[in-house]
């Protein structure tokens, strides 16, 4: 019975263009909340009240996987999933109303973004692929646009000859996280590199003229996501930077970065294709951690207190 509501529920958010993922994520986190019905013998939608998820919300907080505590974090996701699919039940007629609406989310403790690169960190990266092959003319044309974008892993795998306007200077996003759309403009250094190896890389790499990936791989194929973060290190690893890093991390510097030139908040939130501004507004926090650092070793207070 609670399976006809899974695919019920599934199906709905597979029509908003949620990934497969995170659909994988929602079944699993509702089948853990189905299973305390079941201990609670409850049996139909319609028992569960306010009281009920009460009790679930006190639950999760003293369950124990392997004698360890649910995380806030996790407690937050499996709260989050049922709160959601309450308000598809009483938006799709099910339920004549939400049982969820006052079900209070636990905070969560938000972690500023680690492996922020410094620019001049940044600029050795870029430069690590000096050469004129064609795969170091993609890989340098690939972290040029990372850093200029700011675009997600599976954005850049997903871009196609089509989605780069050189000329224009913009790129447009088709695959962001729910299939939304965006347009994010191209730097000139990017543009520049983009130039380079559309013209004296990628036809090398490229086997058949139906092939519209703006990068491929050695063999012509699509990057995989494994294959994007096994370049990003090994470019690290040539200048010898003392950080671990992902693709991701060119996301969080190029917007760490912009936040320091003074761009406006809402000009990132465009750029990085976040659906809300409380996600961009993390990068403040990030700008205020760096001011204390400077605070701490430049003002003339705390540098009294450091001669004692």
């Amino acid at each position: 019975m609670w399976n006809l509501w899974i695919e019920r529920f599934v199906s709905f958010m597979r029509k908003r263009n949620f990934s497969q993922r995170t659909l994988k994520d929602y079944t699993s986190h509702l089948c853990f909340f189905f299973r305390f019905l079941d201990s609670q013998h409850v049996e139909t939608i319609s028992q569960v009240t306010k009281d009920v998820l009460r009790d679930y919300q006190t639950s999760l907080y003293y369950y124990e996987r392997k004698g360890k505590k649910l995380s806030f974090d996790t407690q937050y996701g499996k709260l989050t999933v049922v709160k959601s699919f309450f308000r598809f039940l009483t938006r799709e007629d099910y339920l004549p109303y939400n049982p969820a609406a006052d079900l209070e989310l636990p905070r969560r403790k938000k972690n500023l973004p680690r492996r922020i690169l410094s620019p001049r960190e940044v600029l050795a990266i870029l430069e690590a692929p000096s050469g004129d092959t064609p795969l170091e003319l993609r890989d340098r044309a690939i972290l040029e646009v990372l850093y200029s974008t700011g675009v997600r892993n599976m954005e850049l795998r997903n871009l196609t000859l089509f989605d780069a306007d050189l000329k224009g200077g913009q790129l447009r996003i088709r695959d962001g996280k729910r299939k939304k759309e965006r347009i994010v403009p191209l730097g000139e250094c990017a543009v520049r590199y983009l130039r380079r190896y559309l013209r004296n890389g990628r036809p090398h790499l490229v086997q058949s003229s139906a092939q519209t990936l703006l990068f491929v791989s050695k063999n012509g194929r699509q990057i995989t996501s494994a294959n994007l973060i096994w370049m990003v290190k090994k470019y690290l690893k040539r200048t010898k930077i003392g950080k671990e890093i992902t693709p991701h991390s060119f996301r969080h510097s190029c917007a760490t970065h912009m936040l320091k030139g003074k761009a406006d908040l809402r000009h990132i939130q465009e750029l990085l294709g976040h659906a809300s501004v409380q996600t961009t507004q993390i990068y403040t926090k990030v700008e205020l951690s760096n001011l204390k650092e400077v605070h701490k070793r430049c003002h003339p207070r705390q540098k009294m207190d450091s001669t004692r």
